[in-house]
């Protein structure tokens, strides 16, 4: 879509309306109906966050949620938050490979698996969350849980639920499409993944040749739904036929229901208050991306040096979630940069520890981080671990390893979740719980009209 002048999006009002139509011509034509949800949930738009999703949750409720399953972000808010969501949710909630550390059963909140009949099948269905869960949030967010591996958890319950008769197996991912392929060659009997978590949008159903497993995944923000027809031989109740496709939602295609508009206008207006209002302006779109240096990672950065006055700013790419858009900015433009609901922390790690967190941050396991306060060079065909060859000062000094220097970075990483726990070594850490997204406003108004460069803060020379 044409990002300056985007077609109207309908999200949930218009998603109600289809939702509805679909599920009267599969009453009229006597066909059985699902509708299921693979996470990240409400986290990510003020609607939900601010909320605590107890507006997705009647969203959830008004359409008729069957079973729905937890994404990574949806513990964005910690375990207590995201229970009280659930409570608050007529569908069954299912969590097969969420567990509790000491025990490994699944949390108590969640059920393991769900079978539904429907029109003389039974249909089995479970969900995974994603096995790297640890790295994507902080250990106080998802404290005493863990998260079982992905492929030994669905061969397990592919093999409980055929043990109960069903026809059908259905598995719920948050996995995002790359694990969904996998899994669908390395666990036989899987018939349809409904995936989540990488938003990668099929346009069409994908079909594994190998077992002939039918995945199918949408777009973020409610801006798509997907629709799958299943054909069934009355006989073998199998899968003799499918057809599928991605809807967007589009205001200009589907009409709004009028009863899920007033419901989102009600939390609009409870959880929106100024986020339009212009606080600058830009002279070119800061676009992010996730392994080379960016214009919008550079503001980022410097603009959370500028508010704690430290040495050296470090933000994760993956953690800037919009572009900055040329012209006018409002506060739902900085909102939506950090829609993680990241917060600055201040800490002391010597110059060997700073190279170190920069060497996890060019290993290629995810993208790489921005920087303040540095510039850099590595190469990224060289072995992990000894890639960053050269580190210098904003004054031009070469970093020295025994010295101490005040680092600002966001609440994910200084929690040291996964490969990051180099950030929980640091010293005197304190945690401004001041979020990113005010950092980042409060920096637009300062420095209005931003201009945005890349200038050579990292360099990969493998590229070169």
């Amino acid at each position: 879509m044409n990002p300056y002048f985007p077609p109207p999006i309908g999200n949930a009002a218009a998603a109600a309306t289809f939702i509805e139509e679909k599920r009267s011509e599969a009453d009229s034509l006597g066909y059985a109906f699902l509708l299921f949800d693979a996470g990240d949930m409400f986290v990510g738009s003020p609607v939900g966050e601010f909320s605590h999703g107890k507006a997705v949750a009647e969203y959830f409720n008004y359409c008729g949620y069957d079973a729905v399953a937890p994404g990574n972000h949806d513990y964005d808010q910690g375990v207590d938050v995201f229970r009280e969501f659930v409570e608050s949710i007529d569908a069954t909630f299912l969590g097969s490979n969420i567990v509790y550390k000491e025990t490994k059963r699944v949390v108590d909140y969640l059920q393991p698996y769900l079978v539904i009949e429907r029109k003389g099948m039974r249909i089995g269905i479970f969900s995974l969350l994603t096995e790297n869960m640890l790295g994507m949030t902080t250990p106080e967010r998802f404290e005493n849980h863990d998260v079982l591996p992905e492929i030994e958890t669905a061969a397990r319950y592919v093999d409980s639920l055929r043990g109960k008769d069903v026809d059908l197996i259905i598995a719920i991912t948050g996995i995002g499409l790359r694990h969904d392929k996998r899994l669908a060659i390395a666990v036989p009997g899987i018939d349809v993944i409904i995936g989540s978590h990488s938003a990668t949008a099929l346009e069409e159903p994908f079909e594994d040749s190998l077992n002939h497993t039918i995945i199918c995944q949408a777009y973020g923000h409610l801006s798509s739904i997907g629709f799958l027809d299943l054909w069934i031989d009355k006989e073998t109740k199998r899968i003799a036929g499918y057809r599928g496709q991605l809807v967007d939602l589009l205001s200009e295609e589907i009409d709004d229901d009028t009863a899920m508009v007033r419901i989102v206008e009600k939390w609009e207006r409870t959880t929106q208050k100024d986020f339009d209002e212009v606080i600058g302006f830009s002279e070119y779109e800061l676009v992010r991306e996730g392994f080379e240096e960016t214009a919008i990672g550079n503001l980022i950065t410097d603009a959370m040096r500028e508010y704690t006055n430290a040495d050296i700013g470090i933000h994760n790419s993956g953690g800037i979630r919009a572009n900055m858009p040329r012209g006018e900015i409002t506060y739902r433009d900085c909102y939506n940069i950090d829609a993680l609901s990241n917060t600055a922390v201040t800490m002391y790690l010597t110059g060997s520890q700073v190279v170190e967190a920069l060497e996890i941050g060019v290993n290629g396991h995810h993208a790489i981080f921005q920087i303040s306060g540095l510039k850099m060079k590595y190469d990224s065909k060289k072995p992990i671990g000894s890639r960053v060859l050269e580190v210098y000062l904003e004054g031009g000094s070469v970093i020295d390893p025994q010295a101490r220097y005040s680092i600002v970075t966001n609440s994910f990483l200084a929690a040291g979740g996964g490969e990051y726990v180099i950030f929980k070594s640091g010293e005197n850490i304190q945690n401004s719980f001041y979020h990113l997204r005010n950092i980042i406003a409060d920096y637009v108004k300062r420095h209005s009209p931003i201009e945005g460069r890349v200038e050579g803060r990292i360099l990969d020379i493998a590229r070169r």
